[in-house]
């Protein structure tokens, strides 16, 4: 089956987030129009509710004319930038795994870590997809669209929950590790774990407005 496409509106958020997920903290800044400043009050008060509001408000401000006010496209914004955190922690602990530099142990638990990793990069792109479709129903008041609303959303909180324990998992693995080691993994390993966490947040506050 040939991948769904998006509407405009999400066409232009998926253009921001490609051109501005990779370096948040530099050229990436929110749109300074009314209609964006305004926005970003929308994504200001969702965050606020997340686990790291901070991180949640840097990584989702810039999208902020895309998003609008829609949950689902703030959802799939997050959950996008969060799938390109994963692909990154699992390139940079596959580049460690294989650097020869650890002990056996470590080694088999790098080796560990990327498979785990590469199941999270494999649900939050599941996740992105599946929000996706649903930011483009968003609004449709048939009951059919209600249950279907609710089956997405319960989908993506298992799956972006899935991911946060691998995350964890992964950085668990390295309990028994040097220090300077388990600093390294927390390095590549951390920041996606909080981006998961926020992501997860925002999906749980959408579902708590959901209809059953």
């Amino acid at each position: 089956m040939a991948p769904r496409t998006l509407s405009c509106p999400l066409l232009l958020l998926s253009a921001a987030l490609l051109s501005c997920c990779c370096g948040l903290s530099g050229a990436a800044r929110p749109d300074p129009s009314a209609a964006a400043v305004g926005n970003v009050s929308f994504i200001r008060s969702w965050c606020a509710g997340t686990e790291y509001p901070t991180l949640c408000d840097a990584t989702l401000f810039p999208y902020a004319a895309a998003v609008g006010t829609s949950p689902a496209r703030l959802a799939w914004a997050a959950l996008n930038v969060t799938l390109d955190g994963a692909r990154n922690a699992k390139a940079a602990m596959k580049e460690m795994a294989a650097g020869g530099q650890l002990t056996p142990v470590a080694a088999e638990a790098a080796g560990d870590c990327v498979s785990m990793l590469g199941d999270a990069v494999s649900m939050l792109r599941q996740s992105v997809e599946t929000m996706a479709e649903q930011a483009e129903e968003e609004g449709q008041a048939t009951q059919q669209a209600s249950r279907t609303a609710r089956f997405r959303v319960d989908s993506v909180r298992t799956w972006a929950s899935a991911a946060l324990t691998d995350d964890g998992m992964c950085m668990e693995g390295f309990k028994g590790e040097a220090a300077g080691v388990r600093e390294a993994v927390r390095a590549h390993v951390v920041g996606l774990a909080h981006l998961t966490a926020n992501a997860l947040g925002i999906v749980n506050a959408m579902a708590a407005q959901t209809p059953p």
